[in-house]
């Protein structure tokens, strides 16, 4: 029934007034349905969604049940008309930071990214230990790209050294090799945000995305600004570039005559405190 994304918002007043402008025919008489649910005057409708008032938490959950949440998003919904209705701002900030945490946890990579695959610590180690690891295995999902003499050239590395990843990845089968060609398989690997290895895996990618600069072609694309902004604005940010870090892994599990290696590097942080 949603289609707007209820944990891009921190205020539900904002996401109910963008679900019902979302609707068709701008979601014409869908407040009026709303006070008939709730049980309550359109007047009163009209000064929650539209004014300073605020739904009761009775009504909140009431209006749950009614847009057909699940759980969690029942939980987050209950949280956004808390912290609105909060008092003082040690407790807005209280459930403010409740918010936080459960967009966290609804939003992790891990569960948006399943991994399939679960390394060794001292796997992990090797594996993430060089950027050269995880392009060799993704190398062999492009057509062509199958024997170690092609992947040797196409990755533009000594043979010795391309021979020894492809014997690693094989032994924690990350690859699979049959007849002499080799393939990708079919578990993905996915580093923990508290992991000791996740700074040498991104920093891995960024020192190749800063020797690829002077090199740039059209379809590719790199950007830096730095920006001020305000606390309550950073979070949306934060949740728009998992978005479209879902989306971008979306459109990889579905593309087709796959024929370049590309790599995404995605910033967003305080540089000063």
């Amino acid at each position: 029934m949603i289609d707007v994304r209820l944990y891009n918002y921190t205020s539900y007043k904002e996401f109910i007034n963008e679900w019902i402008k979302s609707l068709p025919k701008g979601g014409r008489g869908k407040y009026l349905e709303i006070a008939t649910e709730l049980n309550a005057h359109t007047t009163l409708i009209s000064q929650i969604f539209k004014g300073e008032r605020d739904l009761s938490m009775e009504q909140a959950y009431q209006l749950c049940d009614y847009l057909g949440f699940n759980k969690l998003e029942t939980d987050y919904f209950l949280l956004l008309v808390s912290k609105e209705r909060s008092g003082n701002f040690q407790l807005k900030e209280y459930y403010q930071n409740k918010i936080f945490d459960l967009q966290n946890e609804l939003q992790d990579m891990k569960s948006r990214i399943k991994a399939k695959k679960v390394l060794s610590e001292t796997d992990k180690a090797l594996f993430y230990s060089n950027w050269f690891y995880s392009a060799i295995r993704i190398a062999t999902s492009i057509e062509g790209i199958d024997t170690r003499d092609k992947i040797a050239e196409f990755i533009n590395l000594p043979h010795k050294a391309v021979n020894q990843v492809i014997d690693f990845l094989l032994s924690v089968s990350l690859l699979f090799e049959e007849d002499g060609k080799l393939n990708i398989g079919p578990a993905i690997t996915h580093l923990e945000a508290k992991s000791p290895l996740i700074a040498r895996h991104h920093a891995n990618w960024r020192v190749k995305a800063m020797e690829r600069h002077p090199r740039l072609g059209e379809s590719e694309f790199c950007f830096s600004a730095p920006l001020t902004i305000a606390d309550k604005d950073a979070s949306k940010v934060r949740l728009i570039l998992k978005d479209a870090i879902e989306q971008i892994s979306e459109i990889v599990k579905q593309s087709e005559d796959i024929d370049r290696v590309y790599c995404v590097n995605i910033d967003w942080f305080k540089p000063i405190e």
